[in-house]
């Protein structure tokens, strides 16, 4: 599959309109970013993943739960900048920087690493990495995409 210039701006669409549902507590409507069977892994951030699949209740149903509890504590802004889209099979692979202004005035940084698949309602992450930035770049490797490292 080949990702046309209208399916990567419909991919960065997704990918900030969950900042903007999350700043506005409009968690219901995460079904417009999110599939059914949404995987979070954000382990690097100290939270604990979902349960396991459970057939009565979607996953997703579960996290706009837990973006329920956490709401009125959690940050006052989420911003999404840095994205970068590639093919992935059927699907599509992103990167990004968020960063979230805390209630403390404080202000976290962290990377999404998304995988996004094609619905009948438009492209909607299926799972979702979020790792934490915690130091400066001393020595890290840089992001390496998947077609980079097929020519090592």
């Amino acid at each position: 599959m080949s990702l046309t210039a209208d399916d990567r701006l419909a991919i960065h669409e997704a990918i900030a309109l969950h900042g903007h549902l999350s700043d506005a507590g409009t968690y219901e409507r995460f079904d417009e970013v999110f599939t059914p069977d949404l995987v979070v892994d954000a382990t690097a951030l100290g939270l604990a993943p979902l349960p396991a699949q459970d057939p009565s209740r979607p996953r997703l149903d579960m996290y706009i739960a837990a973006a329920h509890r956490h709401g009125p504590d959690g940050p006052l802004a989420h911003h999404v900048t840095n994205v970068i889209v590639r093919e992935d099979g059927d699907g599509a692979r992103a990167w990004s920087k968020g960063i979230a202004l805390n209630q403390d005035g404080s202000v976290a940084s962290f990377t999404y690493e998304d995988q996004l698949v094609r619905t009948s309602q438009g492209w909607r992450i299926r799972h979702r990495k979020v790792s934490a930035r915690r130091e400066a770049a001393r020595g890290v490797e840089p992001l390496v995409l998947p077609e980079e490292k097929a020519d090592e």
